[in-house]
């Protein structure tokens, strides 16, 4: 009796689901629901909405299973399977209340289409099935492409409101993903607060997706703008850390900051990377139009001069530790550009270093000596010149750094100097007065010294010219002569008035 009770309900309870499957296909799965749920959800979202085939299911949930979605004209968002599930009572109220939103190989190009947002999924009549509230949105397998650009992964975000939680972003591209997590409070900007973290993050690909997304918004506003006003701006801040950055073929190590993006500008303010096995601390703000500015705000410390004049195509002009701090702004999309169109100022200050066939010090031995062949001494005989210290302020702009106030120094010269690099290393115009050390000035002879000196040094106009990989340096000596000329007039007048007070002194006291 037991047995045959048991097999019975068996049989009810499989007759009952195979009932419940039919009446849920006969509810969900015809084609004037699928052409409602999409007239629905083009209300929705204020951008045309096509669903391909339409299907039902009980287990594990009540599930109306669409496929082959299309959003806008052309689509540029495309779900080969998105599942609603939602409770067994939805067989009798024909509404999906609570669902959970579960997409399969869904695809977004961007720029998005311009959502408006403004559309009542209950307009046009009462449908034979409405969509009430999305409890989760579940990406599964998802594509985000741009341009030529593509990164994979997979979300999960929960809705509320006129905002979202974002419990699970990951994307990424190859062995480069980043994860984010945050609270979007409307999706109509969007406008929220997010965390960001990688370990490795491209920049220019993290720029070319947020002028694509913030393009996209634009053309929201524009869209909407018949509706009324827009109910928020883009603002959405975040938090980033990345092991490693990428800009181009520079390498940036241990990034962190705070990112903000609005509809035309993503901020960085502030920033920290390490960079030519120095640091960088300050900001960044990125336009997002086709022609970008940029403006760098920074704080320079430790910079490896070789490393960075290698990276600038000029491998071995120069070494040494850069410090120092940069305001500079400029337009365009290479570095070429940028530099060609930059303005600012900083100060610069290099320590112990050497330039690559500088010559200050053989060109004041050939200068003074009069002859070509004249030995500067093993201090400059490997051909690049030692010093100390580099250090100038620099107004930047027309492709060049203007400074009035270089100073070089090292254990043998000292030179200051004003004029202009240009930004590129093509271009070098310096002059400026150079003196021997004490310990080369004793040496050069008491001749050289009484005409040449000032502030007891041998002192000489010269001049740098020629480019960074190249540079050439030249005496001026016709005021080398000048100045020998004006120091001997002085010295002469200088005997010649102890002459004069001499023999009155002597005429005095024989009186």
């Amino acid at each position: 009796m037991l047995k045959k009770l048991f097999v019975t309900g068996i049989v009810l309870i499989v007759a009952a689901g195979i009932g419940l499957y039919f009446y849920a296909q006969a509810i969900f799965a015809s084609d004037l629901v699928r052409t409602q749920v999409a007239a629905q959800l083009s209300r929705a979202l204020g951008q045309p909405v096509s669903i391909g085939t339409i299907g039902a299911r009980i287990i594990p949930r009540v599930t109306v299973a669409l496929g082959e979605v299309r959003v806008g004209s052309p689509a540029r968002i495309t779900i080969e399977r998105l599942d609603l599930g939602t409770a067994l009572g939805a067989l009798l109220t024909r509404r999906i209340d609570r669902a959970t939103a579960s997409l399969s190989g869904a695809r977004i190009e961007l720029p998005l289409p311009p959502f408006a947002f403004v559309g009542d999924p209950a307009e046009g009549g009462t449908p034979a099935v409405s969509i009430g509230s999305i409890d989760e949105i579940v990406l599964h397998d998802l594509e985000l492409v741009s341009g030529g650009r593509t990164l994979r992964g997979d979300v999960e975000v929960v809705p509320h409101g006129a905002g979202l939680t974002i419990r699970r972003l990951s994307l990424g591209a190859g062995d480069a993903t980043i994860e984010v997590t945050g609270e979007i409070t409307s999706v109509a900007g969007p406008v929220g607060t997010l965390t960001a973290r990688a370990g490795t993050l491209d920049l220019f690909e993290l720029l070319d997706f947020a002028g694509d997304f913030a393009g996209g918004a634009l053309d929201a506003t524009t869209a909407s703008a018949a509706a009324g006003p827009r109910a928020a701006a883009m603002n959405l801040t975040a938090s980033i850390e990345a092991n490693r950055a990428t800009m181009g073929t520079l390498v940036l190590e241990g990034l962190s900051g705070q990112a903000r993006l609005t509809d035309d500008r993503l901020a960085l303010d502030p920033i920290d990377f390490g960079v030519f096995d120095g640091a960088y601390n300050g900001s960044l703000d990125i336009g997002l139009a086709a022609a970008r500015d940029i403006r760098m705000r920074a704080a320079l410390s430790d910079i490896d001069m070789a490393a960075f004049t290698a990276f600038a195509g000029l491998p071995g002009v120069m070494t040494g530790r850069l410090a120092g701090t940069l305001d500079v702004s400029g337009r365009g999309l290479s570095p070429t550009d940028i530099a060609r169109s930059a303005k600012g100022n900083g100060r610069l200050d290099i320590a112990d270093g050497s330039i690559r066939g500088l010559g200050l010090v053989r060109a004041v031995v050939v200068a003074t000596s009069m002859r070509a062949d004249a030995d500067p001494g093993p201090s400059v005989s490997t051909g690049a010149e030692p010093f100390s210290r580099l250090a100038a302020t620099v107004a930047i702009g027309d492709g060049l750094a203007r400074t009035s106030d270089l100073r070089f120094e090292s254990d043998d010269v000292l030179m200051s100097a004003r004029g202009h690099v240009a930004l590129d290393g093509h271009a070098i115009d310096l002059a400026g007065p150079l003196q021997l050390s004490d310990e080369l000035s004793k040496q050069a002879g008491r001749d050289l010294v009484r005409y040449t000196q000032q502030d007891g040094r041998v002192t000489i106009p010269a001049r740098v010219t020629g480019s960074a990989d190249n540079p050439l340096v030249t005496i001026d000596v016709g005021d080398l002569l000048q100045r020998a000329i004006t120091n001997k007039a002085v010295e002469e007048a200088g005997k010649a008035i102890e002459r004069g007070l001499g023999g009155l002194l002597n005429r005095g006291s024989n009186r």
